[in-house]
């Protein structure tokens, strides 16, 4: 008998897929990978939406999948077990397998589907969307901005700079010329002294 939640697997299939989770591969360990991730999520829409009692296969040797099979489903009333996927050697596919059982010496490897073993919820994010032209524009305006404050703040520093360096000269000048007119005053003082006591000798 083929697996009777066929439809399961196929739609696992077809959202992996979609998701980029299963694509062709490099190398036979990946694909088998990507069966088991294919079986991991389908066990988990049978289990929670159709019948409890599907489940995953334990396995820990050999061809595994984070430590179940990379292929089965397992029911854990009789035991019955069914081959859900397959490849074409690079790529993981399903497969609506018939029916291997009962054997109720399977049904202590029978382990619960979860939504995180089967990447529901844990796919990774979209890349950012690119920005609208209005959004690249403001980000050019407020670079340019940006640039002309900068600008503006060397040539503030350059000009408060040489408003320094004129000052410094205007007072040098000052200093010279207030010792100008103090020597002046002194040379002044020394004629107007000497011409006192020689009215007759030419200024010189």
């Amino acid at each position: 008998m083929s697996y009777p939640y066929y439809d399961c697997v196929t739609r696992a299939h077809a959202e992996l897929t979609a998701e980029g989770q299963i694509k062709p591969r490099a190398t036979q360990d990946e694909v088998e990978q990507d069966k088991g991730l294919l079986t991991r999520r389908a066990a988990w829409y049978v289990y929670s939406e159709r019948d409890p009692s599907h489940g995953l296969l334990a396995k820990t040797s050999g061809n595994n999948s984070q430590g179940y099979s990379v292929d089965w489903i397992l029911e854990n009333r009789g035991g019955d077990g069914w081959d859900i996927a397959t490849d074409d050697g690079t790529q993981a596919l399903p497969l609506n397998g018939d029916a291997h059982g009962p054997d109720p010496a399977r049904i202590p490897d029978w382990r619960q589907p979860t939504a995180e073993l089967a990447h529901i919820g844990t796919t990774p994010e979209p890349g950012p969307t690119p920005p609208p032209e209005e959004t690249i524009l403001d980000q050019i305006l407020d670079t340019l901005d940006s640039m002309a404050a900068e600008q503006a703040k060397n040539t503030a520093e350059i000009m408060a700079h040489d408003d320094a360096n004129t000052q410094r000269i205007l007072d040098t000048i000052d200093s010279i010329k207030t010792q100008v007119e103090e020597s002046l005053q002194k040379a002044l003082v020394l004629i107007l002294a000497k011409r006192r006591r020689n009215p007759d000798e030419p200024v010189p």
